[in-house]
């Protein structure tokens, strides 16, 4: 008998090692994919050509309270951009960013390093009282211009034709307008010569977020746009679930206890209050030590939180007047 006791409890053990095991294994798996899910390559157009803007996009802070997404943007010059493989600029180039708050506008001059720069999006679509389950957007475009030279450059040859402008007052037939978009022509393939292709690597790594970004629709090789789509991480729905799942759980059994005290009869020990009250101020930090919760309003709140606080205040107070009140035996 002592021997198939111990053989059942070997088996159990070895039985719960696995199951722990592959628990494990798949949390981990969870992880590695978030992980993979993080990084994507948002545009290689730009890339095909030797001759363009490699630039980075990594998250770096996520406020949903605020409704901000901000954002490091590394550059490096490729081809005829740069000098030195990289390392400094040949030409001046103007970047356009869509920027929040700050510069929308950025300079970087000839011979000088392209230094990082941070960005702040803004956040839309999305309620942050929604927690865990809100959803949210946000949009990042930028482009490149030629620089301070270019543009003295296009003044020097635009000057001698503004007198021929005015020379001519009558207005353009048919055969004029052709005539002048002949010569639009070369201005045309200029401006396509100064068109300056654009790279995009994203990166998204966020704490208890999950970031899932792809290019927009009206992204060019020269103009980039990134559709950001923000929602909470699996892990954080997760515990945030288990969280609810917990208070409503402790909340019935405290209940179930004031009833048999007060229905059955049961005897009132000081244990009970002790462990009500307890629950009482416990279940506030637990709910704020949930990943990334906002102020106390949220769609968790309503589902879980209120409710057992009122339940286990009212059960306590119950508690209380039954053993002030029952006459002692």
């Amino acid at each position: 008998m002592a021997e198939r006791i111990k053989v059942k409890d070997i088996i159990i053990t070895v039985a719960v090692i696995i199951v722990f095991a592959v628990a494990l294994v798949l949390v981990l798996n969870i992880y590695k994919n978030e992980g993979e899910k993080r990084s994507a390559s948002i545009s290689d157009i730009g890339e095909k050509d030797p001759n363009h803007i490699e630039v980075d996009v990594k998250l770096v802070s996520i406020d949903p309270n605020k409704g901000d997404v901000v954002a490091r943007m590394e550059f490096l010059p490729k081809g005829h951009f740069t000098t030195d493989e990289g390392a400094t600029l040949a030409r001046d180039l103007k970047l356009f960013v869509n920027s929040a708050n700050g510069k929308q506008e950025l300079e970087f001059s000839k011979g000088k390093r392209m230094n990082p720069m941070e960005v702040v999006v803004n956040m839309y679509d999305g309620l942050v009282t929604d927690y865990p389950f809100d959803k949210h957007s946000a949009y990042l475009e930028f482009y490149f211009l030629p620089g301070k030279e270019s543009a003295k450059g296009e003044k020097k040859t635009e000057a001698p034709k503004s007198p021929e402008a005015t020379a001519t007052p009558a207005p353009a037939s048919g055969e004029e307008q052709k005539k002048e978009e002949g010569e639009n022509k070369p201005a045309a393939t200029e401006k396509d010569e100064d068109i300056i292709p654009i790279g995009v690597d994203f990166v998204g790594s966020i704490t208890g977020f999950k970031i899932d970004a792809t290019k927009a629709k009206d992204s060019d090789e020269d103009l980039v746009g990134i559709d950001m789509t923000i929602t909470r991480a699996s892990t954080t729905k997760f515990f945030s679930l288990f969280v609810m799942v917990m208070m409503w759980g402790l909340t019935i059994s405290v209940l179930l206890l004031t009833m048999s005290v007060v229905l059955r009869g049961r005897k009132v020990e000081l244990a009970m209050f002790s462990f009500t009250a307890a629950l009482l101020f416990a279940f506030a930090a637990v709910r704020n030590a949930q990943p990334g919760t906002p102020p106390i309003g949220t769609y968790s709140d309503f589902i879980s939180f209120f409710w057992a606080e009122v339940i286990i205040a009212l059960c306590l107070v119950v508690l209380v007047f039954t053993w002030l009140l029952r006459p002692a035996k």
